[in-house]
């Protein structure tokens, strides 16, 4: 079972450019919940699968992550859908600018 430090690395918004609509992800007992659409209200909560697979009988979302092992989106599966794809979202605000002073006076 993931640990719950482990499990906020998959926390954040994603965006499918297939549906338009984002889904937001939190670590919960356990696993993830994921909450599709915009102001849904209906929480999924899955439980750990393998490593980055989270599942709910047939409702399956897998997690992808880049060379560097940030999780950069997530593919979810249930009996109507196939591998629908979402991105995460990094916000620019995140990155810090580098100042433009050396110190030097």
């Amino acid at each position: 079972m993931p640990m719950p430090s482990e499990l906020r690395a998959y926390a954040g918004r994603y965006d499918s450019r297939e549906t338009g609509s984002p889904a937001e992800v939190t670590a919960a007992d356990g696993g993830v919940a994921v909450r599709f659409g915009r102001g849904s209200l209906r929480r999924l909560e899955l439980a750990p699968l393998g490593p980055d697979v989270f599942g709910l009988g047939s409702m399956i979302a897998r997690f992808h992550r880049d060379g560097a092992g940030t999780v950069t989106g997530f593919s979810y599966s249930d009996p109507l859908l196939r591998s629908l794809c979402f991105t995460r979202s990094f916000r620019a605000a995140q990155v810090t600018p580098k100042s433009r002073h050396s110190g030097a006076a």
